[in-house]
């Protein structure tokens, strides 16, 4: 068996990062094995020609039993067809999906270098009918289905003004090639199709993440389903909307055919009166965590299962505090596996005395907020400017407006108020990254959003918002939704302002409008939202730009999801499907017993992501 890997890197346009990807996966491949190291990453190897020969030439070579790497970092492109090409190509996709080599830019009609999502898949399709064993991992915009923003991020996607109709024509002629997703292949991919993935002047966020994982757990042999998770969360600490995804056979462990039994197992040691869970931290466990105890039956007890809270951590492993008496010795197998799980944003703190200390023991408290402990990408910091306090976001615009510094006696009331703040705009961000689970047979037929803003205010006149655009004051925007169903849907208009505040847009029917049918179009049901203003808070400094975010999602049931909205909640009536939405949504807890297909409400997401330029004085 030979381990073998392919490195793409196609640094084109303003791309700075991705000679680093390159390097840092060809160093982390060579220390798992792998052999044949094919690096691409001159301008001739990544060419369009130079992909597809590269690409080609690891399909021929590799062998029966073979374990393969494709890896790709660079721009990805999701091009709309210009109208006429959509009437010569009636059924075809509204898109042209592809990677985009180092000299796409020299495209003419009949020469389109755009490396095709229909030519990556038949590629890979020929590779796993030689091996299952194949690895596909993609850092780009677009990357889901095709199988770097504000400050220093740069977006990993390009507007493209190339001829396109070379490319469609050859993407007709694969139309027969089977699509992704593939049953024998791992794909690893750094956003989600219509998502956009970043980079730093250093390499792409999803890159350094996933090097990054893999080395916290190169002894312990956990699989891709886990690891994605650690990938995951360390990209969104870097404040972008990015959210990478696993797909395939990714209960698998990395670059290899074993599927463990109980992936997220844990080895669990008793110590004196508490129980310790090796390497526990390393899987995400922080205090307030729960975990389910398994002891298994040793002759003199039953086996038994039991929860209990992470009190605390020491370096890479957990400590908790027994469920009843103290289990000692432990039963031989005894484990633990991950429960309720909080997801908690770093905030950075900068201001010292009293109020750091108070601040410090209501972050320690909080299951949604954590002290950050190293130079990592923050969600908020605390600080003392001119005299006044404020709680800045990582590009250091204040939140809110700066407050002159607490006396001794206001000192636990500040306290309070900054941490709630904090915890308005972690939920805010946790609905900014809802993610949309793809259509997945849902609903039947066809689902398309979009969104429009006035030309100028009060015209009534409505141009399609485009990805990139920014926003101001007094603009008006409005969402149309349209769909060819049989399915009954509802729709929740939902919006992430520029202060970090949520709202349910669509409040006053808070379970759901029904979609209606579509005048003068048999078969075809729709939604047009009333026009929507932007305003600028009056307790926000109207300094920088500020991101603003329209969601809307598409259900097949009336849910009350005025929680989104900042509602107080029900739990009591809530559905179990409705209920583990929203505890990942409003308190950030993911409940990691419960298996993706315990979920039964179904929805689709659509997401619109600008920022608003403050009012001029």
């Amino acid at each position: 068996m030979t381990m073998r890997a392919l490195l793409i890197g196609a640094q084109s346009y303003d791309l700075t990062g991705v000679a680093e990807d390159v390097t840092v996966m060809e160093r982390l491949l060579a220390d798992r094995g792998f052999t044949d190291l094919r690096v691409c990453r001159e301008s001739a190897e990544t060419g369009y020609h130079g992909m597809d020969e590269a690409l080609t030439r690891l399909g021929q070579e590799t062998e029966t039993g073979d374990a393969v790497v494709v890896y790709y970092s660079g721009h990805g492109a999701l091009l709309p067809l210009p109208p006429a090409l959509r009437e010569h190509h009636p059924g075809r996709p509204a898109h042209l999906q592809y990677l985009v080599p180092s000299d796409h830019v020299a495209s003419t009609t009949t020469d389109f270098r755009g490396y095709l999502a229909e030519e990556l898949t038949a590629v890979l399709r020929r590779l796993t009918t030689v091996t299952p064993n194949v690895t596909c991992i993609l850092d780009c915009c677009h990357s889901g289905g095709m199988v770097r923003d504000p400050g220093s991020w740069r977006i990993k996607s390009v507007r493209c003004h190339v001829p396109v109709e070379a490319g469609v024509e050859r993407s007709v002629g694969l139309a027969t090639e089977p699509r992704l997703p593939d049953p024998d292949m791992v794909r690893l991919v750094a956003c989600q199709r219509m998502g956009v993935a970043y980079e730093d002047e250093r390499q792409g966020l999803f890159t350094a993440a996933l090097a990054q994982a893999l080395e916290d757990f190169r002894s312990r042999p956990v699989p891709w389903s886990v690891l994605i998770t650690r990938i995951r969360d360390r990209v969104q600490l870097s404040q972008v909307l990015q959210r990478p995804d696993a797909g395939g056979p990714s209960g698998r462990l990395p670059f290899s055919l074993e599927v463990p039994s109980q992936p997220e197992r844990l080895q669990l040691r008793a110590h004196g009166g508490e129980l310790r869970v090796i390497g526990g931290a390393l899987f995400g466990l922080r205090t307030m965590d729960r975990v389910r105890l398994v002891f298994p039956a040793d002759g003199t007890r039953p086996g038994t299962e039991a929860e209990a809270p992470v009190t605390a951590v020491d370096m890479a492993d957990v400590l908790l505090t027994p469920p009843g008496a103290p289990v000692s010795p432990l039963p031989p197998g005894s484990y633990a596996l991950p429960g309720r799980l909080h997801t908690r944003r770093p905030v950075r703190i900068e201001v010292g005395g009293p109020l750091a200390d108070v601040l410090r023991t209501r972050l320690a408290s909080s299951p949604r907020l954590t002290e950050a402990d190293g130079p990592s990408e923050v969600l908020g910091l605390v600080r003392i400017r001119q005299g006044k306090l404020e709680v800045a976001d990582p590009a250091g615009l204040p939140y809110r407006r700066p407050k002159e510094a607490p006396g001794p006696a206001e000192t636990l009331s500040t306290a309070r108020k900054i941490v709630d703040l904090l915890e308005t705009i972690a939920r805010g961000e946790r609905l900014r990254g809802l993610a949309d689970p793809g259509p997945d047979d849902f609903p039947p037929g066809n689902l398309t959003a979009r969104m429009e803003v006035e030309t100028k205010p009060g015209s009534h006149d409505f141009r399609e918002f485009r990805e990139g655009d920014g926003l101001r004051t007094g603009d008006r925007y409005r969402i149309d939704v349209v769909g060819s169903t049989r399915t009954p849907l509802y729709v929740w208009l939902l919006g992430v302002g520029l202060s970090g505040r949520t709202s349910l847009v669509t409040h006053d029917q808070p379970s759901g409008i029904p979609m209606e049918p579509a005048s003068g179009h048999d078969g075809e049901f729709g939604w047009r939202s009333a026009p929507v203003e932007i305003w600028w808070p009056e307790d926000v400094p109207a300094v920088g730009s500020r991101p603003e975010s329209v969601l809307l999602l598409v259900g097949d049931r009336e849910l009350d999801l005025s929680p989104l909205g900042g509602a107080p909640r029900r739990r009591r009536s809530e559905p179990a499907a409705l209920s583990a939405l929203l505890d990942e949504l409003c308190e950030g807890v993911r409940d990691a017993r419960l298996s993706i297909t315990a979920a039964s409400l179904r929805y689709r997401v659509f997401h619109w992501h600008t920022t608003v330029e403050p009012p001029s004085s």
